[in-house]
């Protein structure tokens, strides 16, 4: 089972738990559980719209999902924020390990619905996710955005991320590490 996740409450500004957003909507922030599988699913796909990318891009199943994450090895863990009991948006994230620092978070995906955008829901969420790691003992909390979303690379400056302009992004796919294997 996955490690108990940690994590203080500060009013409308980070922590699991109900907040007043700055359109004064109650939005509560919660860990996502296995029966939540299908609305992280649906943000998920909702993301690869945004993303401008069709909803068959999204490979990933919900039985994936809820073995990835609520199996007996659980490899990442996700946010939800809700209205109502309605999911809006989801952070995706988890550890990783930087052979200089140790410990780290790594956010894999922040998504806020259109209708619920400008609220202070996507800056719940990402500090959220920030109050995990440093309550935790991550050193850095690290993540990717799209060159063309400058809405995202604003927000991101707006909250104190550096941008890290000399790394460069290199990926196998599925088919390259076949390739690379030598398998076919």
């Amino acid at each position: 089972m996955a490690a108990e996740t940690t994590c203080p409450f500060k009013e409308q500004h980070y922590g699991l738990g109900t907040h007043t957003t700055k359109k004064g909507t109650s939005v509560t922030i919660r860990l996502a559980t296995e029966a939540d599988v299908g609305e992280i699913r649906r943000l998920i796909v909702g993301l690869a719209l945004y993303e401008k990318e069709p909803a068959s891009t999204v490979e990933v199943t919900e039985e994936e999902l809820r073995r990835d994450g609520f199996g007996a090895q659980p490899v990442f863990r996700c946010l939800l924020a809700e209205v109502d009991g309605v999911a809006i948006g989801f952070a995706l994230f988890f550890y990783n390990y930087s052979t200089w620092q140790g410990r780290c978070i790594y956010l894999e995906d922040l998504y806020v619905e259109e209708s619920a955008r400008g609220t202070g829901t996507g800056t719940l969420l990402l500090k959220t996710v920030a109050a995990i790691a440093h309550a935790e003992g991550c050193k850095r909390m690290s993540w990717q955005a799209l060159d063309w979303n400058t809405p995202a690379l604003d927000f991101y400056k707006a909250l104190g991320a550096n941008r890290l302009d000399s790394w460069v992004n290199l990926r196998l796919g599925e088919k390259e590490l076949t390739q690379l294997l030598g398998i076919s």
